[in-house]
C-alpha cells in the first residue's frame, strides 16, 4: 500500500510542476529547463539510499536518462507544440496501456484503459495539429521502454543510485544541447523542478523500490488529469473524465 501513496503523491506533485513552470518555456530551452531539473535528481540520488555500484545497474540509469529523459521528453514536447496540450497529453499517455500490455500484466488493462479514457476525456480541446500525435506516440513507446529500464535500475542500485546516475546523464546531455541559452523565469523553473524532480521524481522512484513497475506508473500516470483540473474551470466532461480515472485506479487497488 506504501508504493500506491507514494506514487499518488508524484502524480500530484508532478500534475502541479507545469502551472508553475511552464511559462519558462516560451522564453527559454526546453533542454535548458531540463538541466536545472536534473540537478533536483542528483541532490536527491545523495539523500536516498543506495543499494550497491554495479555497473549493469549504472547503464540502465544512463540508458533510462538519455533515451526517457532527453529523447522522451524533446517528443513530448513537440507533441504539445505542434498538436496542442490536448494532442500531446492523450498521444503521449499511451504508455499507461502500453506498459501492462508489455509486462503481460492482462489484469491491469482494463484498468489502464478506463485511466487514459478518462484523461483524453477531461484534457479533450482544441487541437491545433493531428501531426502533433505522431510525436506523443513516439514518447508513449519511449517511455515505455525506460520506465522499464528505470525500475531494473532502481532495483540494482537502490533508489539513491538510480536517481543520481539517472540525474547525472541528463545534466550532461541538455546542458550540451542548450549552449549559449539563457536561463529566463529562474524562480518559476526552481520552484517547478522542485516540485517536479525533487518531489515528484522522488515519490516515484521510492514507490519503484517498495512497489510493482507496472502498478506504480498506472498510478502516476494520472499527473495530466491532475494539471487538468487544476488549470481551468471544472466542466462537466472534466468530471467526467476524472471520475473514469478514479473507477481505473481504484480497479488497480482492487
Amino acid at each position: 500500500m506504501i508504493h500506491i501513496l507514494l506514487a499518488l503523491s508524484s502524480a500530484l506533485a508532478y500534475g502541479v510542476a507545469p502551472l508553475v513552470y511552464r511559462p519558462a518555456l516560451v522564453c527559454t530551452s526546453i533542454y535548458r529547463v531540463q538541466s536545472t531539473f536534473s540537478l533536483y535528481s542528483i541532490a536527491l540520488g545523495l539523500l536516498l539510499p543506495w543499494r550497491s555500484v554495479d555497473a549493469v545497474g549504472i547503464l540502465y540509469a544512463i540508458t533510462a536518462g538519455a533515451v526517457g529523459g532527453v529523447v522522451g521528453g524533446w517528443l513530448y514536447l513537440n507533441s504539445i507544440k505542434i498538436g496542442g496540450a490536448a494532442v500531446g497529453n492523450i498521444s503521449s499517455s499511451l504508455y499507461i496501456v502500453l506498459i501492462p500490455l508489455f509486462a503481460g500484466r492482462v489484469s491491469l488493462i482494463p484498468a489502464a484503459f478506463l485511466v487514459l479514457a478518462g484523461i483524453a476525456l477531461a484534457s479533450a480541446g482544441e487541437a491545433k495539429s493531428r501531426f502533433g500525435a505522431l510525436y506523443g506516440v513516439g514518447a508513449a513507446f519511449v517511455w515505455t521502454l525506460t520506465i522499464t529500464i528505470y525500475a531494473m535500475a532502481v532495483e540494482t542500485l537502490g533508489p539513491g543510485g538510480a536517481a543520481t546516475f539517472r540525474g547525472l546523464t541528463v545534466f550532461a546531455m541538455s546542458t550540451t544541447l542548450a549552449r549559449g541559452v539563457r536561463l529566463c523565469k529562474p524562480l518559476r523553473v526552481s520552484t517547478g523542478g522542485f516540485l517536479d524532480t525533487f518531489l515528484g521524481f522522488g515519490f516515484y522512484t521510492l514507490a519503484l523500490d517498495v512497489g510493482d513497475y507496472v502498478t506504480v506508473a498506472v498510478v502516476v500516470s494520472i499527473y495530466p488529469l491532475v494539471t487538468t483540473l487544476l488549470e481551468s474551470p471544472t466542466s462537466l466532461r472534466k468530471v467526467a473524465g476524472g471520475s473514469l480515472t478514479v473507477v481505473g485506479l481504484m480497479m488497480v487497488f482492487i
